[in-house]
């Protein structure tokens, strides 16, 4: 029996529901987050996520938060997988070839990412497109 791989992506919307104490996802993202965390799993997300992540805080949060939220980000276990020229490559061939499924790029880029660590599980409140056989976890709907 194989076992299910213990790494998992963490996307934009469950880093902004984390900081954003008035987000409406800010205690499923929590309990997510505190959930990997205690059964041991590897977190892992990339530049785009966190860029997004601070300009999103920035604008509707605040300078402060924003910039805790980049301190924080630079403190924290979650290893930030940055892409080579190689990948984007990957990511220019995965919309080529899905013109059909409006995939954005950088969605596009962190299924690279995911797929070239094996990492099959994003945590995510937004629609994810099954890219590589990765899936949304099922961790943000209990």
């Amino acid at each position: 029996m194989t076992t299910q791989s213990r790494k998992i992506f963490i996307d934009s919307s469950i880093l902004i529901a984390f900081i954003d104490r008035g987000s409406p996802n800010h205690l499923k993202a929590s309990k997510a987050i505190e959930d990997l965390a205690r059964i041991g799993y590897r977190l892992y997300t990339s530049p785009q996520v966190v860029t997004d992540s601070y300009d999103l805080l920035y604008r509707e949060v605040g300078t402060t938060v924003a910039l805790e939220f980049l301190q924080a980000m630079l403190q924290t276990g979650i290893e930030i997988l940055f892409p080579q020229r190689a990948d984007i490559i990957t990511a220019h061939r995965i919309l080529s070839v899905n013109r059909d499924r409006q995939i954005p790029l950088s969605e596009a880029l962190n299924a690279t990412l995911m797929q070239k660590r094996g990492i099959t599980q994003i945590l995510t409140f937004s629609y994810w497109n099954n890219l590589f056989g990765t899936h949304a976890s099922n961790l943000t709907t209990i």
